[in-house]
């Protein structure tokens, strides 16, 4: 091959990785501008409705003028936290600056504002100081498989309440374990019947895998689903 065709080549090479990473960037952005809009948008216009009739309803019963003024409380709260997830998809360097505690809080008054599902943060571990001091890629990865589990709720359990739960433990050579926990109380699924592919689990695989992270998925139906996430590494090091 000559050289001016090893140029050509060249050329043609890097003219493909521009439209492939052009094309990966139009499909992120239309992504978020649908979760703009079904998630902000919806939420902040029923939280619109529920404020111009709540004089009224307050005038004919109190206690049901309480009880639209905290689901007006839980609509903007959690239409706020969607917003700041949103802006940390379109600064993802940010994700990595941020404690995947914040970070899971901030998912779960998300989740909670969006569909009205409570979802409860549990964080455990003293002996990191309550932190996690994760290396950047791991943080992001076990956030990332937290936000699809926590998706799957929303989509398909039929639950009622969600928990997230974050335990860490080290020791003085600084190895630490860190365990994420996602359960609900919904449904559930017959894991013999449901490929891992229908609900997005081969996903939350690649993730795990991609960390070095081990996952499981425990389901019975009518008994909820629990996703286990375990990593193994060192505070700022590599995951095992």
């Amino acid at each position: 091959m000559s050289f001016g065709d090893q140029a050509a080549l060249a050329i043609e090479n890097a003219e493909l990785r521009a439209k492939a990473e052009e094309s990966a960037a139009a499909a992120e952005r239309s992504r978020l501008a649908r979760d703009l809009h079904d998630a902000v948008t919806q939420t902040l216009f029923s939280a619109s409705l529920i404020a111009e009739v709540l004089p009224r309803l307050w005038k004919q019963s109190e206690d049901e003028g309480l009880k639209r003024l905290d689901e007006l409380r839980r609509l903007t709260r959690g239409a706020l936290a969607e917003m700041r997830s949103l802006l940390l998809e379109l600064r993802p360097a940010t994700l990595m600056e941020v404690g995947l505690e914040d970070l899971l809080r901030q998912l779960a008054e998300a989740m909670t504002g969006r569909a009205g599902i409570p979802v409860y943060v549990e964080l455990g571990g003293a002996s990191c100081g309550g932190v996690c001091a994760l290396p950047p890629q791991a943080r992001v990865g076990l956030y990332r498989i937290a936000q699809e589990s926590l998706s799957n709720v929303v989509r398909h359990s039929g639950a009622s309440e969600a928990w997230v739960s974050l335990t860490c433990s080290g020791n003085q050579s600084e190895a630490i374990h860190v365990e994420l926990r996602v359960r609900d109380n919904g449904r559930g699924f017959d894991q013999d019947v449901v490929s891992p592919e229908h609900l997005g689990l081969r996903i939350m695989q690649e993730r795990a895998a991609a960390i070095g992270a081990r996952i499981s998925v425990e389901s019975r139906i009518g008994r909820g689903t629990e996703i286990v996430v375990a990593w193994n590494g060192l505070r700022g090091g590599e995951g095992s």
